[in-house]
C-alpha cells in the first residue's frame, strides 16, 4: 500500500500499476479494466472505484506520474484472481459445475446474504424466475451472451445490491427446457446451447442459466420480440446488452472467416497432400466442373442438385462412408466448355402464356389442355433443357433444393427448346387428341 492518503474509491499504487500494464497491452477498454479492479475490491470488502479513475491514469494525472506499471506476471495473477476469485478450479469442470459456479458467485466477505459480484460481460442477475414472460425478459441477454463469449443469467438476486432473495429450487430444476429451446429457435437465427443448474447460497437457492457462445455468429433476431426487431444483433458489453457496435461486428466476421480458413481449407489441403496433387481435383457445385492436374470434366447439371445438399453446419460425415456415388460413363470431349451464368430470364424468356401462344402459332388448333398434358407427361417442368422454376426469392429456391417440395404458386418459365419440343410432339400426333 502507498503513502498517499486514500479516500473511499481511490486507487492504490498496486491498482494504478495494474491499470498501466493493462493499458500498455492494448485490447482492454476502460470498462473492462474497471470490471477487473472492482471485482477484486469487492472480494476485499472495499468500496468500488469509478471509470473516471481509469481515465486519470490513462491521461497521467500528477498524482500517478511516479507509479510504474506492474510486471506482466503480477498483472496476470491479478486477472486470474478477478476471473476466478475462489482459486483453483478443475480444468475439466463444466460451466455449471459446483466448482465453477462458486467461483463466479462468491459470497461477499463480512456478509451473510450478499454476493461479491456485479453485472459484467459474463453475468446478469434477475430477482425472480418463472411467470409468463420470464423468457421474453431474458432473450436479449441470451442473444448477447451467445454473440460474445457466453455467460450466466442468475435468478434470485437483487440488482445492484446482489442480495440473495432466492427462488424455488423445485420449480427451477423441474423446468421443461424444451419450452425455452422452442422460443429461442423461433426468435433467433440459430440454435443456442444452454445449461441450467442451482447453487445453494446463504440457505437459499440461486438458479443459473448458462449460455454457451454461438457456434455460428452473429446471432440475430428473426422476429420482433421484447423491443428487438427482425435483423437486430445484440452483444454483451460490461453490464449491459445492446445493439452490436461496428468494431465487435467486424471482429465476429473476421473470426468467422479465420475459423473457416483453419477448418475447411486446412482439411482440403490436408486431403490433397495425403492423396497427392496429381490424384486430387476441385468440384464447383455451381457449374459442375471438376478440375484437376490431369484434366477436367463436367457433371451433368441434372445431377448437381443431388450433390449440393452439403451445407455449412448441417453436414455430418460418417467415417469411411461415401456421401455420393457417381455411376455412369464419361464421354470424351475435345474441350471443356466454359459455363457462364446468365440471368434466368435470358435462359427461359417465356411465361406459360407466351410459350402457349408461340406453340399455337406453329400448330393450328392446338389447345391449352393438349399443351398442359404434354408438359405433365414429358415432365418438362423439371427438365432444365426446357424449363425452370421462377422462384420469388432465394429462400424459396433453397427450400425447394432441400425438401424437393415446390412452394405453392411458383411459376415455370420456358425457352425456345420447349416451344419446339411441344410443337413437334403435337405435329406428330396431329388429328389425335392427347
Amino acid at each position: 500500500m502507498n503513502a498517499r492518503a486514500l479516500r473511499a474509491g481511490s486507487l492504490t499504487d498496486d491498482e494504478v500499476g495494474i491499470i498501466r500494464n493493462l493499458l500498455a497491452r492494448g485490447g482492454y477498454k476502460n470498462q473492462d479494466i474497471l470490471g477487473l479492479i472492482n471485482t477484486v475490491r469487492r472480494l476485499e470488502a472495499r468500496d468500488e472505484t469509478n471509470g473516471g479513475r481509469i481515465s486519470e491514469v490513462k491521461t497521467n494525472k500528477p498524482r500517478y506520474k511516479a507509479i510504474k506499471a506492474t510486471s506482466d506476471k503480477d498483472t496476470d495473477a491479478f486477472i486470474a484472481r478477478a476471473q476466478k476469485p475462489a482459486g483453483f478450479v478443475k480444468i475439466d469442470a463444466g460451466p455449471v459445475s459446483i466448482d465453477i459456479l462458486e467461483t463466479f458467485f462468491p459470497m461477499r466477505k463480512g456478509s451473510k446474504d450478499r454476493l461479491a459480484i456485479t453485472e459484467t460481460d459474463q453475468i446478469e442477475c434477475k430477482e425472480s424466475f418463472g411467470g409468463q414472460h420470464w423468457i421474453t425478459n431474458c432473450i436479449k441477454a441470451i442473444a448477447a451472451f451467445a454473440n460474445n463469449k457466453g455467460g450466466y443469467i442468475a435468478f434470485g438476486l437483487k440488482d445492484n445490491t446482489w442480495e440473495i432473495v432466492g427462488i424455488k429450487r423445485e420449480k427451477f430444476e423441474g423446468y421443461d427446457r424444451k419450452k425455452l429451446n422452442q422460443v429461442l429457435r423461433t426468435s433467433l437465427s440459430c440454435g443456442i446451447d444452454f445449461d441450467m443448474a442451482t447453487l445453494a447460497r446463504a440457505g437459499k437457492t440461486i438458479g443459473v442459466l448458462h449460455i454457451f457462445p454461438a457456434k455460428t455468429k452473429p446471432v440475430m433476431f428473426i422476429r420482433q420480440i421484447d423491443g428487438a426487431a427482425e435483423g437486430h444483433i445484440y452483444y454483451r458489453y460490461q453490464g449491459e446488452n445492446r445493439l452490436i457496435a461496428p468494431t465487435e461486428l467486424q471482429q465476429i466476421i473476421e473470426e468467422r472467416i479465420r475459423t473457416l480458413s483453419e477448418t475447411i481449407l486446412s482439411k482440403h489441403i490436408s486431403n490433397i497432400l495425403s492423396n497427392g496433387i496429381e490424384n486430387s481435383a476441385v468440384l464447383n457445385l455451381d457449374s459442375g466442373i471438376v478440375d484437376g492436374k490431369a484434366g477436367s470434366f463436367v457433371i451433368d447439371e441434372e445431377l448437381l442438385p443431388k450433390i449440393s445438399f452439403i451445407k455449412e453446419g448441417e453436414f455430418v460425415e460418417k467415417s469411411g462412408t461415401p456421401t455420393l456415388k457417381l455411376i455412369g460413363e464419361i464421354k470424351k470431349s475435345t474441350k471443356i466448355v466454359a459455363i457462364k451464368k446468365e440471368e434466368l430470364i435470358k435462359l427461359y424468356p417465356y411465361s406459360w402464356q407466351e410459350m402457349v401462344d408461340l406453340v399455337k402459332k406453329q400448330i393450328a388448333g392446338a389447345t391449352n389442355t393438349q399443351i398442359n398434358n404434354l408438359i405433365k407427361s414429358e415432365k418438362l417442368k423439371v427438365n432444365k433443357k426446357y424449363s425452370s422454376f421462377n422462384f420469388r426469392n432465394k429462400k424459396l429456391a433453397d427450400k425447394y433444393k432441400q425438401s424437393g417440395t415446390l412452394p405453392s404458386g411458383t411459376p415455370s418459365i420456358y425457352n425456345d427448346a420447349a416451344v419446339k419440343f411441344i410443337a413437334d410432339k403435337l405435329s406428330n400426333k396431329a388429328g389425335h387428341p392427347l
